[in-house]
Parts: structure tokens; sequence; C-alpha cells
């Protein structure tokens, strides 16, 4: 089970910025330059031009998470909470418990000088400054693969109980990234695509393929288990039972 998972670098480069204009978040004009002016072969290591305009959209999202575009950002450090989208290419209704804060608190309790004597950080790295996503990690990263398509193509044959799963207001891997690579691996559908039901409300959508199932939560963020719980667990309820996601029950006029 994988979800919102970076896939295939072309395939979640195409989707991310048709998510974006698609759902108002940009421009007609950056969402053309975006495409016209960044390699969608690859997230890291992107030019000059390619790095200008992503820079104009992130400045044409405002302070939003991209994680979750619906829900409020963390505003406990404003210049942590305005999202830089360059860096964050390289890597609805919410419960009352949710907050948005939630990698700050990591940063601070990673940074603890007793939880890393706990974690054995190197004494002359100690106290280091460790963060989410880290940029330094990620401009010097040079050996991630471009795509893992191929993965899939050689575990389906396996058949393995592969599913996918996408929370539709992550604009970081988006829907549209994880259905453009899926339409890549060219598999025939076994199931059309229909609606899901949680207590009788739409919890998403779903499609299965020959070896794959894909489902969509609705109004999940690019964290599904924080941002809709009870849907997440009808999800995995339904992996491990080995059964499609529930359907919905007839109600009668009468």
């Amino acid at each position: 089970m994988v979800g919102n998972a970076l896939t295939d670098d072309y395939h979640d480069h195409l989707g991310v910025f048709q998510f974006m204009w698609s759902a108002g978040l940009i421009s007609d004009q950056t969402f053309k330059l975006l495409n016209q002016l960044c390699d969608l072969e690859s997230f890291i290591h992107s030019s000059s031009s390619c790095n200008k305009i992503l820079d104009v959209a992130s400045e044409e999202l405002g302070n939003i998470d991209p994680y979750s575009i619906y829900t409020p950002p963390c505003t406990a450090n404003v210049s942590q909470s305005k999202w830089l989208l360059k860096r964050r290419l390289m890597v609805g209704r919410v419960s009352e418990k949710y907050d948005p804060c939630t990698e700050k608190h990591s940063e601070v309790y990673f940074n603890l000088p007793e939880v890393q004597k706990a974690l054995n950080v190197l004494p002359n790295f100690a106290p280091s400054k460790w963060e989410t996503c880290s940029d330094l990690v990620n401009s010097n990263w040079k050996d991630s693969p471009r795509t893992v398509l191929d993965i899939y193509r050689e575990l389906i044959p396996s058949r393995l109980r592969i599913w996918i799963f996408s929370g539709d207001t992550d604009a970081v891997i988006p829907v549209t990234s994880t259905r453009y690579t899926i339409d890549a691996l060219k598999l025939p559908t076994v199931k059309p695509w229909r609606a899901w039901y949680d207590d009788g409300q739409v919890g998403g959508w779903t499609q299965e393929y020959a070896g794959l199932t894909f489902v969509t939560v609705r109004g999940a963020g690019h964290e599904v288990p924080l941002h809709r719980p009870k849907l997440a667990l009808a999800l995995v309820k339904a992996f491990l039972s080995g059964t499609s996601m529930p359907k919905g029950e007839l109600i009668s006029d009468s």
C-alpha cells in the first residue's frame, strides 16, 4: 500500500502543475511557463529559468500548506510557514484535533540534546540542526531514480496485492500526478471508476486495474490518516480484508 508517493518524475511534475492550475492556485500564464521552462524529467537540480517561474508560482500560492491546500497553515513561525514551491517539489473537513504545526513540533523534538544523544548522533555533529525535508540533503542527493515504474512492472505479475491511495487536497504529489503515473503502466481496467462510501457519505473514488487498485480519499491531504483518520481506517480495513472499497447503500424514496 503506497500513499501520495513520488513515483515517476515526468508524470508527477505534469500532474503537480495541472493540479495547481485546475484548483485555482496559480495563473494561466504561470501554468504555461511551468510546462515550458521546467524539465518534467527531473525534480532535482532545476534550471535557473525553471527556478524563477517556480518562485512566481510560490508567490501566487500564498501562505498555504501545499500538502493540504484547504486547511490552515502553521503560523507559529511565519518565516517557516512561507512555503517555497521549488524546494517542496524536490522531495476539506478535518478533525478538531488536527494540528497544522506537526512538522514544527517534530523539528523541536528532534533538536533536543537529550533526543539526539538517545539517537546516538555523533558528538562532533551534536548539537546538530535537524529539519524535515532538508534542503541540504535534497541538493546533494545525486542518486535519486527518476522513476520506479519498473518496480511496479516487476511486482504486478507476481499477483501481490498492490494499492495506491491519494488524498485529493495534496498539491505536492496530487491525485493528477498519481493518475498520470498509473496510466503510464497501461494496465487493463477490471472495475471502472466509482465512488466509495463510509457511513453513507462519499469517502472518495476508486478504480481497480489488473494487479493494482487506486483509491482517492476525499478531503485528505498528503498525510491521509492525519487529515481523515476515519476514512483512512476504512481504506486500511478494505486492504487487509482483501475486499473492494465499500459501496453506497441504496436509499428508498418512500
